[in-house]
């Protein structure tokens, strides 16, 4: 299948395309007559609440933002109708615009579709193959913009399942799109793609082979996620490297967005610049708006023959930390554009001919090539290879220091470069280890006898380089359960609503602060399924009189216990918030018996009102939590601000159809703290080595509880010893248990 822009008529109907019979909704519009530097704007919008319905929210963004074609997902209105779709589009864009929605129509079905200004020419839907039960496809729309060429546009809504289901979906997208569309054409590639990253592979690595992710859109502070809670880069609008060359500013009346938009309305302002956005509108969707603008000429320049390649890029050896630079000769009509590649991967900014990077490493030897691009056509440039050599090893990352329990296996690696091929010895103690000359070091096993510094030497063609020491610590307990809080009634009395606060295993206080106070009885059921008890005696400790906006991280519920002669805290428990609850909440540390407070990293999320989520903390790298009598730790509320990096400065209801209130409740179950016994087996210590009236002495300095073999030798092999007769006795400090 291709099409050119030499299609006559105007449609309004249906259009017959292969199994497929496909709608496009049109209306009333104006034939776009000859214009000159016309930006079209192209937006990536799955702005659906839960409802997977577009709502009024929804609506005053598309109102505001003003885009000329959208890659819609998840295309439902109101009883989707057709009366129902048009009166949408008319509402949010205007009655000149045209669409194209998937035909998909069953319950729970959500398709994708695209939204134009300019005609619609011709529609469809590939089949998302990867899909077990398909609801929506690849939506692909061949649209009549100002100047010489069609746009391609392809709306996409990839899985949520696994990374490897979206570069599956990848892969068929691009196979579909390169035997469909004409092999120059101007494609843009919109949607949901459902990335954890912008380097997922293999997905992005797919579509980088053929569209351009650069420049990277991003809202005003620069962040340039775009899922709900801005913490991944789920959307996109990536255009074919042919059409990159259109790329301009995306530009509003305060502002101008050379890289494109990533549209919130909580972070943008002012918003008197897209009327009538209301600040909240972009925490109502799924996800942020993200849009590229396109200046599109609308006549021809004077050829329209598409880039050839005169000159290759040539292949050179170079030593490393030396300049490089590549080149290619290139003819085309108009202005040339290049994007330089290494393994088939766009480089970041490298759009300049020349390409010139200094102080070349190892890492940078492999293939590169360029893509030339004018507006009719792109050509790639054969490979030209990079060799870097003799290149003395390096290290780019220290063997770090290992604490492990007796009998596990501890691992030791080392990051290096240098010219291969490199070589390993490691050494235990300043001593060979025999045959330990890979890369990484792995020990099963492990004893008090393997206890000690380890370190490598890499060595090769030209030179050597040796690492720093590395200790192994080797724990003798495991770790255990030395307080928690199960809230449950003492004796059991089969009412939920009745507890206590005293700990069900070891020692210590809870207590509420910040002005939270118990709600009720102070106690409603737990979680069923952490809670030994189950159901019928579990309970939980409710709180309530949460603070209003105002008061950051004050109040909750706080625990007193001592991790005396304790290491490798972990702290859990299980939690859960009303409707209008608290959404996010932080486990904070005190090591001076709660006179101050330690943020831990990471805030605890509560993703859905109404269920027990489980929490743990890692405070075993937390400075003065081991072996402290003063530890105190609480859970206290958090604004969806400095809880996510961004959203507003407030508290947030745990259910997203609610609004938070200081009355909404939330129950803490089976907190637990735990750790590992505080006893290390050290590396031996000899000293007072001395003979004196025929009696061999010496003092043994190691660790309580801990076992030692004395050896000795003259001229015997290092490794060789044997064991004092049960009437030696020597001198330990301290003296082992």
């Amino acid at each position: 299948m291709s099409f050119q822009k030499t299609f006559a008529g105007r449609v309004k109907g249906w259009i017959l395309f292969g199994c497929w019979a496909v709608f496009i909704g049109l209306n009333a519009q104006t034939t776009v007559g000859a214009q000159s530097n016309v930006t079209v704007r192209v937006m990536a919008a799955n702005l659906n609440g839960d409802t997977q319905s577009y709502q009024p929210f929804a609506i005053r963004i598309f109102q505001g933002l003003k885009p000329d074609i959208v890659a819609i997902q998840e295309f439902n209105y109101s009883n989707n109708m057709a009366s129902d779709f048009r009166s949408m589009v008319d509402t949010a864009f205007g009655t000149n615009f045209v669409y194209y929605r998937e035909p998909y129509t069953d319950s729970g079905d959500i398709p994708n579709g695209i939204i134009s200004r300019y005609s619609i020419l011709a529609a469809g839907s590939w089949v998302d193959t990867v899909q077990s039960q398909p609801n929506r496809g690849f939506a692909w729309a061949q649209i009549d913009v100002p100047g010489t060429n069609d746009l391609y546009v392809v709306s996409v809504h990839l899985l949520t399942s696994s990374a490897s289901a979206r570069s599956s979906e990848a892969a068929n997208l691009k196979t579909l799109i390169q035997s469909n569309f004409p092999s120059n054409a101007w494609i843009v590639v919109a949607g949901d793609f459902n990335t954890d990253t912008r380097t997922e592979s293999t997905t992005m690595t797919t579509f980088d082979s053929y569209l351009s992710d650069n420049p990277v859109p991003a809202d005003n502070n620069g962040n340039s996620n775009t899922s709900e809670n801005r913490n991944y880069p789920h959307d996109y609008v990536l255009p074919s490297f042919s059409f990159t060359n259109l790329e301009t500013a995306t530009v509003f009346p305060s502002h101008s967005f050379p890289n494109g938009l990533v549209f919130d309305s909580t972070v943008y302002t002012p918003l008197s610049d897209v009327p009538p956005v209301q600040f909240t509108d972009s925490t109502n969707a799924q996800h942020m708006a993200v849009m590229k603008d396109f200046l599109i000429p609308a006549g021809n320049d004077s050829g329209t023959n598409p880039p050839a390649i005169v000159t290759q890029p040539q292949s050179q050896t170079n030593a490393v930390g030396t300049t490089i630079t590549f080149s290619v000769g290139a003819s085309g009509s108009g202005t040339l554009a290049c994007q330089w590649q290494f393994n088939s991967t766009n480089i970041a900014g490298a759009t300049a001919n020349p390409f010139v990077f200094v102080n070349a490493q190892l890492t940078n030897n492999g293939n590169y090539s360029v893509i030339v691009t004018n507006l009719f056509g792109s050509v790639t440039s054969s490979n030209a290879v990079l060799l870097l050599t003799n290149a003395p090893p390096a290290i780019t990352t220290q063997p770090q220091n290992q604490s492990v329990l007796a009998g596990q296996t501890a691992t030791f690696s080392v990051g290096a470069t240098g010219t291969p091929p490199l070589n390993y010895q490691w050494f235990f103690s300043g001593t060979n280890i025999a045959g330990a000359t890979t890369n990484p070091l792995t020990l099963a096993n492990v004893q008090f006898t393997n206890i000690g510094n380890y370190s490598v030497v890499i060595t090769n063609i030209a030179g050597s380089v040796t690492s720093s020491a590395a200790s192994l610590t080797v724990l003798f307990t495991n770790p255990m359960v030395f307080a928690q809080w199960n809230f449950n009634s003492v004796p059991a009395d089969n009412n939920t609503g009745t507890g206590t606060t005293a700990p069900s295993v070891g020692s210590g206080t809870a207590s509420m602060v910040g002005g939270v106070t118990a709600n009720g009885t102070g106690f409603a059921t737990g979680d069923t399924m952490l809670d030994p008890a189950g159901s019928t005696d579990n309970s939980a400790w409710n709180t309530t009189t949460y603070p209003a906006t105002g008061n950051n991280k004050t109040a909750g519920a706080q625990f007193a216990v001592s991790t005396a002669g304790i290491q490798n805290i972990v702290v859990s428990w299980s939690q859960q918030s009303s409707k209008t609850g608290g959404k996010y909440f932080r486990l904070q540390f005190s090591t001076n018996s709660g006179v101050s407070f330690v943020d831990f990293p990471a805030a605890a999320v509560l993703p859905l009102a109404t269920n027990f989520y489980a929490f743990t903390n890692d405070l075993s790298a937390m400075p003065g939590v081991s072996n402290n009598p003063n530890f105190v730790f609480r859970i206290v509320a958090e604004f969806q601000s400095t809880a996510t990096g961004s959203g507003s400065a407030a508290y947030v209801a745990a259910y997203s159809g609610s609004t938070y209130a200081p009355s909404g409740t939330t129950r803490f179950d089976m907190v637990t703290v735990s750790g590992t016994s505080y006893i290390v087996a050290t590396a031996a210590v000899l000293t007072s080595v001395a003979f004196t009236n025929d009696q061999f002495a010496f003092t043994l300095s190691g660790s309580v509880g801990a076992s030692y073999v004395v050896q000795t030798s003259t001229n015997l092999a290092a490794t060789t010893g044997f064991r004092f007769s049960p009437t030696f006795r020597p001198i330990f400090s301290p003296t082992p248990t």
